[in-house]
């Protein structure tokens, strides 16, 4: 179903007039754009890195310390 200029106008227009009731999926009402998302927070990020560094430092202590003989 193709839609004409005028039509694609009108339906913006009512989107705009009823924007606090209407859901959409990229947009969001004015008052809330600016809002940071959950994962744009830093703390996800810092603790993450925290984790992933004492997983690598376990892994290479645990490589280094193993005998070479040992399959």
């Amino acid at each position: 179903m193709t839609q004409t200029v005028s039509e694609q106008l009108a339906l913006e227009r009512l989107a705009r007039k009823h924007e606090r009731h209407l859901k959409f999926a990229r947009h969001s009402p004015r008052e809330q754009r600016f809002l940071p998302f959950v994962e744009d927070s830093r703390i996800p990020e810092i603790r993450d890195a925290v984790i992933g560094a004492v997983a690598f430092f376990g892994l290479i202590g645990a490589l280094a310390t193993m005998p070479w003989w040992m399959p």
